[in-house]
């Protein structure tokens, strides 16, 4: 990305993502029975919506860049926005699979070990997300994957051929969304890997770029921030975990899990902006190294994580040793941070500088 179009406060976003899904994914603690422990359980439980912020920071850092291509040159390069994504997502994606489908099985059967494979033309085709027999843990992560390169599709379209129409584009997808989970809710069906589930969250982010890049109104409020009313909006999330705890301790109703998840988006949306039109306001996300750094190889760390946290469990288990969950959980995330670092350096890094060759602002 050139300079001037890098925002680190996004990429500390993602490592926070990151690592709550990791958090999520490696460590199952028991939290008890007492008030506190319900309390922490319950925000255990909300841990995947960070899955939610990775579809919005896409589509908003995405449409944020399609826009300001635009102004600059009446007209945005379809090709090259394809061309980009496919040098970002595909070498590492597809190196993996390759990995997966055809060297992991034969180093598990030697182990002595079987693997439940899934059908890969699912992945290959990135329609993983539909994709419903049970199969190994490490690739059915990966079905956010599916679904993020499903909406790039849409979205290159969008801005090539319907820019003027963004925004109606952007509350139909909302509108879209809701309904579709007010169906699988009604039939009692589970949406949770579905596409529309998530069109809400590409087209909140969405609209997030188009009122920043415009100058919103929006942003004056953000700018007035002060005080009190600048520590509750950074201090939000906690807020709304602790109102929805409580609020389902006393009634309880999936209507309101959904009520929450898009106040959560909707807060993200309203987060991303605030921080680039205010920079310098948050340290912790400007200038915090340690979430930048994770922001930046976050690709590589969500898509080893899964195999990481396989193999260490099953060396623990093969070789009977004892060790708290939270102290292997470590071992897997800075085993993690090594293969993740070591596949942007050799990996990753070369086709990202193709990648930037292509950008038109």
């Amino acid at each position: 990305m050139a300079k001037t179009n890098y925002y680190p406060q996004l990429d500390s976003v993602r490592g926070i993502s990151f690592l709550s899904i990791f958090v999520y994914h490696a460590v199952h603690p028991a939290f008890g029975s007492s008030w506190l422990g319900k309390l922490m359980l319950y925000v255990y439980g909300q841990l995947p919506l960070a899955i939610d912020v990775f579809f919005i920071l896409s589509s908003f850092l995405l449409t944020w860049l399609g826009i300001k291509e635009h102004e600059k040159r009446k007209q945005i390069s379809l090709a090259n926005f394809f061309k980009r994504r496919v040098l970002r997502i595909w070498p590492l994606y597809f190196l993996f699979l390759l990995f997966s489908f055809l060297l992991l099985p034969r180093l598990a059967e030697h182990a002595g070990f079987t693997m439940t494979l899934p059908d890969p033309v699912y992945y290959s085709l990135f329609i993983a997300n539909y994709y419903l027999p049970a199969h190994v843990f490490f690739l059915q992560i990966l079905w956010t994957i599916s679904v993020e390169e499903q909406f790039y599709l849409v979205l290159g379209l969008v801005l090539r051929f319907l820019y003027r129409h963004l925004v109606k584009i952007f509350i139909l997808l909302i509108i879209i969304s809701l309904l579709f989970s007010i169906y699988v809710w009604v039939k009692g069906i589970n949406g949770y890997f579905y596409t529309p589930t998530y069109f809400i969250d590409f087209a909140m982010g969405g609209l997030g770029a188009f009122l920043l890049a415009k100058n919103s109104p929006l942003l004056r409020w953000m700018q007035s921030l002060k005080g009190i009313g600048q520590l509750t909006f950074y201090c939000w999330p906690f807020i709304q975990i602790l109102f929805f705890f409580l609020l389902q301790s006393i009634y309880q109703h999936d209507l309101l899990d959904l009520l929450n998840r898009y106040l959560f988006i909707a807060y993200i949306t309203l987060l991303l902006i605030e921080q680039l039109h205010n920079p310098g306001r948050s340290r912790m996300l400007e200038k915090n190294r340690f979430l930048i750094l994770t922001g930046r190889i976050s690709f590589g760390l969500y898509c080893f994580h899964g195999l990481s946290i396989t193999a260490f469990q099953i060396g623990v288990k093969h070789f009977n040793i004892v060790i708290p969950s939270w102290s292997l959980a470590l071992l897997v995330l800075l085993f993690n941070y090594g293969i993740a670092m070591l596949s942007y350096r050799f990996l990753e890094t070369p086709f990202l500088r193709l990648k930037d060759r292509l950008r038109m602002i």
